[in-house]
């Protein structure tokens, strides 16, 4: 089973990925493919070309993708971020496009993304992000992609009728339990009952839920939150996923994030062995 961590395209150098190959990691879930990277020139195949050699070089593999869009609003969630909402909802389908392209040259074949708000209610809004995602997981599908969907801004409910509406094979779930918590849409272990024979990637995240009136939760350091993280972890595992294990800590790249990371390969390390 892979252990990896969120890389970022602009934050990649060879001392950060010579430093997660140390502390045992073996794959990544890159990010923020965007123009510097997806260019159709010399420059732009050149810079991709790179990041792959540098990959190669410490036997680092690259199974997983997250969409990335610039000018994201992540105070405002519901309209703010995501494929999906409406003001830029053709601009970042065209980018997710291009960026599924991209991934294709490379053999990635596990594509996540943020939808955006997905209402729980049907009606023509629902029916017209239905028929709009579906273009892009045939996209994908085409590529040989499978095409997952992040949890936590949506109930475990509603994603999985989301899921179900769509009707596509390649449809898929990207779990991240401490989104749940954060956004205050549930529980992770409500999420992994309903939707477990759907998830392909799992981000090895932990928060707590929002306390004294605040809007969102807080992210904490892995297996110190409410997600209950070894138990939900081990649940999955025994139920037979065998996916990366992406290590995401939501900190400036530095010292307390490189801490944060390497006790969290360990922790995953001993779920593992231990089942």
């Amino acid at each position: 089973m892979n252990i990896g961590t969120i890389l970022r395209c602009g934050q990649i150098t060879e001392e950060r990925v010579a430093f997660f190959r140390k502390v045992g990691l073996d794959c990544f879930q890159i990010a923020g493919v965007l123009e510097d990277w997806l260019a159709p020139t010399p420059a732009g195949r050149q810079a991709s070309d790179a990041l792959f050699e540098l990959f190669r070089k410490y036997d680092m593999t690259v199974p997983t993708m997250f969409l990335s869009y610039a000018g994201q609003n992540w105070a405002d969630p519901r309209n703010g971020i995501g494929v999906f909402p409406l003001p830029t909802r053709t601009e970042r389908m065209l980018l997710s496009c291009r960026q599924m392209e991209w991934a294709a040259r490379y053999g990635i074949k596990l594509i996540a993304c943020h939808a955006g708000f997905v209402p729980e209610e049907k009606g023509e809004f629902y029916d017209r992000l239905i028929a709009d995602m579906k273009q892009l997981l045939r996209f994908a599908a085409s590529y040989g992609q499978e095409f997952l969907f992040e949890t936590g801004t949506e109930t475990p409910e509603t994603l999985r009728q989301l899921l179900e509406d769509l009707g596509e094979p390649n449809a898929g779930v990207n779990f991240d339990p401490a989104n749940l918590l954060i956004y205050n849409n549930g529980s992770p272990a409500e999420l992994a009952e309903k939707l477990s024979s759907r998830i392909r990637v799992i981000h090895c995240k932990d928060a707590n839920y929002p306390a004294g009136g605040e809007v969102r939760g807080h992210e904490t350091p892995l297996g110190k939150g409410g997600t209950r993280f070894v138990e939900l972890l081990g649940r999955l595992i025994e139920g037979g996923f065998r996916g990366p294990l992406i290590i995401e800590r939501e900190l400036r790249p530095g010292p307390e994030q490189e801490k944060d990371i390497a006790e969290a390969v360990q922790l995953l390390k001993s779920i593992v062995k231990g089942i």
